[in-house]
Parts: structure tokens; sequence; C-alpha cells
């Protein structure tokens, strides 16, 4: 296990209430101002070429209502010419890093990772070094990761136009508390798009797998243990790293809480408002290599990526021509954007002299030759926990064989439901183990974080998430072991038509399981659904003897 994935594992120290989806509403955190902190914060600010907005940046920091032992302010200069200096009026505990002395890379992603590595506190709080902070801002969005580890906190801006204040004008209004007067708020603008997202949504409480598109990094705060167990930034792009980090915050388990008393003043535009047609050319490109959601990023079938939409993983248990079979099914889908994980003791395959068709691990051999070429195969000899950063991890008996359309319909289904974990039954299953499974990694990862010593990790995921079960019947899975050897066979090409593709949207019936859950009463609905099936091809054979 990776270290990434034994810190999605590890649970806090504090008890952690089981937040479902989105919905932050049952988190509590203190009023501004009634309430004690107890954790450390960071305030990271990179820098290029900013000296004059930086300085109303930390004149607006040297006013914050958080307790001054517990805050640093941690300056990232990322190359300016000539160097950035701290000024006067700034926080106390405030401190300036060169990224050249700890890195060799650029960019604003550089900048920030570079200064959560070398800051020491408990929350990491986005900056960036055009804003001008209310004196309330730092407190109101650190109170939530007070109450919740998967909180990540985003505040709201308003851009300014020209007109700027001094910082001695700046440090002043902020202790008087006349801050929110310092522009016309007629005169300013809300950042619509992401306001828009929120409002839509309940406040986010009512988004969906979607909800990281309201990460911007201008002002936002996150635990630090969350930030380590993503891996960090992307310190390779260049633009649109807020919205590639926040897509795997999401992988992760976050909850996004969007905060309005975090107040504060955008100095100019965003580069989204002036340069937007140039950005988005340059971040498509950039942002479909790595994010499979939203799926419009990528339009193009039958491409591979860095970062696919479905990990599939098959244990390679079973005769070569039973896993072949299985495997071939999955990468004849009509859903391409997947990778597929066979599992097995690889390393029993020996090269000495032997009996060639004697080999006790002869299966095991073929099926390592038919598929170490396959760039969507890997063997590996362990099945992941997670399929992070991939948003769905699938997990396929050898015995089962998909149709064309089966992986696309299910991934529609738990979109649509927005559920954590589906389970498919198909003939013959006698257990959950049995079953053909859909995990969303998002629900996976927060399961496993807040899962407590003997709880069954499907139970968690019903909590956080949603579990639902389905019929093979309804979704064309059928049962390997029941073919014979001579059916066990690849699947050809295939062309679907349009029309074909009509007849296979639907989802079937499904069965949500909430707080009555048991295997009994699935494998009931999956009998029926097949009795039905039968019954229907009975009546069918009378209507049409000669068939």
């Amino acid at each position: 296990m990776s270290s990434r994935e034994r810190t999605m594992m590890s649970g806090s120290s504090a008890p952690q209430v089981r937040l479902f989806r989105n919905d932050w509403s049952p988190l509590t955190p203190a009023a501004l101002g009634q309430w004690l902190p107890t954790k450390s914060v960071s305030v990271v600010i990179p820098a290029y070429n900013c000296q004059e907005s930086l300085d109303l940046t930390l004149a607006s920091l040297s006013q914050q209502t958080y307790p001054t032992h517990l805050l640093e302010v941690v300056v990232v200069d990322d190359g300016s010419e000539p160097p950035i200096e701290l000024p006067k009026i700034r926080p106390l505990n405030c401190r300036l890093v060169r990224t050249a002395d700890h890195s060799t890379g650029w960019g604003r992603s550089n900048a920030l990772h570079v200064g959560a590595t070398v800051s020491t506190g408990e929350i990491l709080h986005w900056l960036d070094a055009d804003m001008i902070v209310f004196p309330e801002h730092v407190e109101a969005q650190v109170r939530w990761q007070h109450v919740s580890d998967e909180a990540v906190t985003l505040g709201y801006k308003r851009f300014v136009g020209d007109g700027w204040a001094t910082p001695e004008e700046v440090a002043e209004r902020c202790a008087k508390g006349t801050v929110d007067t310092l522009f016309r708020f007629e005169d300013t603008e809300p950042h619509d798009y992401v306001e828009k997202l929120i409002d839509d949504t309940k406040q986010l409480r009512g988004g969906d797998h979607l909800n990281f598109r309201a990460h911007v990094g201008a002002t936002a705060a996150l635990p630090r243990s969350l930030y380590e167990a993503t891996g960090g930034l992307n310190t390779e792009l260049r633009l649109g790293e807020d919205t590639e980090f926040g897509y795997r915050l999401a992988q992760a388990g976050a909850v996004f809480v969007p905060e309005p008393l975090a107040r504060s003043w955008h100095m100019g535009a965003s580069h989204m408002m002036t340069k937007g047609d140039a950005l988005r050319r340059y971040n498509h490109p950039h942002l479909a290599d790595l994010m499979p959601q939203p799926r419009y990023l990528r339009p193009a079938g039958n491409r591979s990526w860095a970062v696919p939409l479905v990990t599939v993983v098959v244990p390679a248990d079973g005769s070569f021509e039973l896993v072949r079979t299985c495997v071939d099914r999955l990468l004849a889908s009509d859903q391409t954007d997947l990778r597929i994980k066979l599992v097995a003791d690889w390393d029993e395959i020996s090269e000495r002299r032997q009996s060639v068709l004697n080999d006790p691990v002869l299966d095991r051999r073929l099926i390592a030759v038919t598929y170490r070429s396959e760039p969507r195969v890997e063997l590996v000899r362990s099945a992941p926990s997670t399929a992070y950063p991939s948003p769905f991890l699938l997990h396929v008996p050898p015995h089962l064989g998909v149709h064309a359309n089966t992986v696309r319909r299910l991934l529609k289904l738990a979109d649509e439901k927005q559920i954590g974990l589906i389970r498919l039954l198909a003939p013959g299953v006698k257990s959950p183990n049995e079953a053909l499974a859909l995990w969303r990694t998002s629900a996976l990862s927060r399961a496993l974080r807040v899962q407590t010593p003997g709880e069954p990790l499907d139970r968690v995921i019903a909590e956080v998430a949603g579990e639902r079960w389905v019929s093979g019947d309804d979704f064309d899975v059928v049962n390997l072991d029941d073919l014979p050897m001579t059916d066990l066979v690849s699947p050809k090409p295939r062309l679907v038509t349009i029309t074909e593709k009509r007849k296979t949207t639907s989802t079937g019936d499904t069965i949500p399981v909430g707080g009555i859950r048991s295997l009994a009463r699935a494998t009931r609905f999956v009998a029926r659904r097949y009795a039905g099936g039968a019954a229907r091809e009975v009546k069918r054979r009378v209507q049409s003897p000669g068939s």
C-alpha cells in the first residue's frame, strides 16, 4: 500500500461526523468571535512581480481576528525581478522564501507547493497576492477545519478595477472594521460563474461530483492532512492548477464548503475575465489528460489518458480461456476510457527449463503473454485499495462477462443517482464478494478515512454516499461459468448503431440500500428479474413456435 493510500485510510484524532456526499449541513462550526481556536494556520501567498498588490494583501492580513500565535504567513517569491521584499506593514509572523532555494520549478502551483512544504500549520490557507481580505477572513474559513478534516472552504471576493488604496489606508480600515466600504459595492463585480454554481446547488450541498469546479485558488483553506493525502499540487501545471487540484480533492473525499463570511476585495480582473478564450484553449488539453471529469474534456473516443475514467480490477483466477474472455469483453466496451489491472502472483512464472505443456502455472503464463503488450492492461501482484485519482473503481470477478454497454450504463446510473457503490448480481452469485462492484473513488476515500476497526466498508459507503443493487439481467452480464468451453471466446469488433444505443439507455430496476441491508433481499430481487425474463422468453416461444 502506498503512503498516499495509508494517509487516506488513517483516521483523525478527533471524532469525525460522517457527511453524506457534499451535504456539510451537519457540521456546526463556532460563531465568529465566540470560540477559542486551537489549530495553527499557514497562509501561503505565491508572488511574482506583484510588490504593489502584495503590500495591500499583507496590510490586510496584519489585522486578522485569528490568534497571532496560531497564524503564520509565508510569502513565496517565484523569481520576481526585482526580488520581492516584505513591506513594513505586515503580519507579526510573516516570512519570505524564494522558490529557487527549494525547487527548480516555476509557476503558481510550484510556488504554492513550496509554501506548503516549508510551512508548519495544521491548516493551509491559499491566498493570492492581489487580495485585500476582511479582518475575519481567515477565521471564517478555518473554523470549518476545526470540526472536519474533510472541509475545503472557499472564500468570497469581488473584483475591483482602478483606484487602489494604500497599505496604510487598508490597515487602518481593517482595524476600524470599515474595509467593506473601501470600494463602492456597485463599482465591483462578483465571481459570477462560481457564485452561480454555488447558488444553484444549495451552497454546494445539493451538488454532484462536479462540485470541485467551484474550487479556485485565490482564497481557499484545507487541512494539511488532506493536502498530503492528495499528493499535493501538480507542480508541472502552469495554468489550471486550482481546477485540477480541486478534482483530486474531490476524489480524496473532500467536502467543499463556500463561506460567504470570508469576504475580500480582488485587485483587478481575473485572467479568465480578460483572457478567457486563450486560457480555455491552453487548459483544455492539459486538464483533459489528468481529469476524466467533466466528460466534455474528452470528446474523442478510443484514446488513452494519464488518468482513466475507470480503473478495473480483475483477479486472474481460473482458466486462460475464462480470464481472457472476461478481460476482452471489458476491452470491447463502448466506454473505452478504462484501464484494467490483472491481479495474480506473476512472479511464480518461471523461465527455468521444464515440460512446457505441464507448466503448473501454464494458464497464468498464457494470460501474461496475451496482455503484456496491451497498453490498457497492467499485470499487478495485488489489488489497489482505491482507484485514486480515477473517479471509479470497478471490481469484476473473472467468471462474469460484460456486454459492450454494461460499463457505460453502470456509470450513467452512478452519476444520475450520485451513488457511492453499485453491486451487480449475476446468475449463480452466492455472496457480495462474487458480485461485480462499481465503487466511486470519492466515497471510497472518505469511507476508508472514517471506517472504524472491524466495520464493513460497504456499510460505511452506504452512509456517506449510498449503495444500490442491480440485476445482471438488466445490464446484460452473463456468468461465464455457465458457458461451454467452446463459447469462451473474445468478442468480435462491433459497430453500435444509434438505434441500438437508444435501446440500451435504460438502467433497469435497482434496490437502494439504506438502513436495512441484506444479500438475501438483493438475491430475491435478482431472482424475480431472471424469472420475469424466463417467463417472457417462454411466452415469445409459444407465440412463435418456429423460432
